[in-house]
């Protein structure tokens, strides 16, 4: 009986997987990320604290919130859900008033500036 993968074949994907290579053509591969330095590390860690703790000042400004109440609001790092809805909801039960369309506007901003911040951090910790 003829096993499903060919021994040819099976060869040729342990080949492609060890080369990092992608076994259909028409995807591609994301460049690897570059190496940084401790100094880079460092650097980068400090300024995701302080993109991060920016962000909780701009919704603690915006909504009137204490520290902890938007701490407690922002859902923990690689949790399945929306953050900005849990972030709303979660303000909205501990103020225990209704956040306005401006207040969400204004902390949907803070969270694309955040994302940006974060997005462009990598870069500017490999050019340091």
């Amino acid at each position: 009986m003829k096993s499903l993968i060919s021994r040819g074949g099976l060869l040729a994907a342990l080949l492609v997987l060890s080369l990092g290579l992608s076994p259909r053509p028409g995807l591609a591969q994301s460049p690897p990320a570059p190496v940084l330095t401790p100094i880079q590390v460092a650097y980068l860690q400090a300024e995701t604290r302080r993109i991060e703790d920016a962000f909780v000042q701009k919704v603690m400004l915006i909504t009137g919130a204490s520290r902890e109440q938007v701490l407690r609001a922002i859902p923990a790092k690689g949790r399945l859900t929306d953050r900005l809805p849990r972030i709303y909801n979660s303000l909205e039960r501990d103020l225990k008033a209704p956040l306005t369309d401006e207040q969400q506007g204004r902390i949907y901003a803070a969270e694309g500036e955040r994302k940006q911040a974060l997005k462009d951090l990598p870069a500017q910790a490999a050019a340091r």
